[in-house]
């Protein structure tokens, strides 16, 4: 059975929309949060789709396992079913933007996510000229070691970061923060099937808030 991929394109505007120009006030992750929630109509589902917002800051990329349901006024939406086949040893280009995190153990023994680049800025020695590449080494190291999981072996020669954020938003009385971070380069399939998986139910964490959807295109 197939998902769906579309673009969806927001053409409603908060001058004329009052529920638009509240959720501007909780942050811009929350705001994608609850407009892609509101194609997917349906009281406690479970999420079934993950999405990325892109540069015009109104579109969406969005994979799903049902095709998303217009909303009047709200969206524009084109929608087709999504079933990729990939080979072993096919090579991709992959776009993926991601919150990359690392679980440190506390003292009580407890684990907690850090942002990995922000862990590696405070394990890094007082010398500033070595920073950008500590923290460029942390985040290659992170997509590296999740890609192999995905079915992907990189070329980290490659590999470019960009877009780093740190993203801010209050959510029913409570702040929560987390950090996105843009990679793109070129990848050989080693698992078809993982990387099946990886496409259609996204990596990695914050996937509600326009995290983790991976994208790729085949390299001839």
């Amino acid at each position: 059975m197939s998902h769906y991929f579309s673009l969806v394109r927001l053409i409603g505007s908060p001058r004329h929309d009052a529920w638009l120009r509240d959720l501007s006030r909780h942050g811009e992750a929350y705001r994608d949060h609850a407009l892609i929630w509101r194609l997917f109509p349906g009281d406690g589902a479970a999420r079934d789709f993950v999405f990325r917002r892109l540069e015009d800051e109104k579109s969406f990329y969005v994979v799903s396992a049902r095709p998303p349901q217009a909303d009047a006024g709200l969206f524009h939406i084109q929608s087709k079913a999504y079933s990729p086949e990939l080979a072993e040893g096919d090579w991709v280009r992959f776009d993926l933007r991601a919150n990359p995190t690392v679980s440190v153990r506390r003292e009580n023994g407890r684990s907690q996510r850090h942002d990995v680049l922000m862990h590696a800025k405070q394990l890094a020695s007082t010398e500033k000229s070595a920073l950008p590449e500590r923290l460029e080494a942390a985040g290659r190291e992170w997509l590296k070691d999740r890609a192999e999981r995905w079915g992907l072996d990189l070329r980290t020669d490659s590999l470019m970061q960009n877009g780093y954020r740190q993203q801010r938003l209050k959510r029913k009385g409570k702040h929560i923060a987390f950090s996105t971070l843009d990679y793109q380069g070129i990848a050989q399939v080693t698992d078809p099937e993982q990387l099946r998986r990886a496409l259609l139910d996204g990596v990695g964490h914050s996937k509600g808030f326009g995290c983790g959807l991976l994208l790729v295109k085949r390299v001839d």
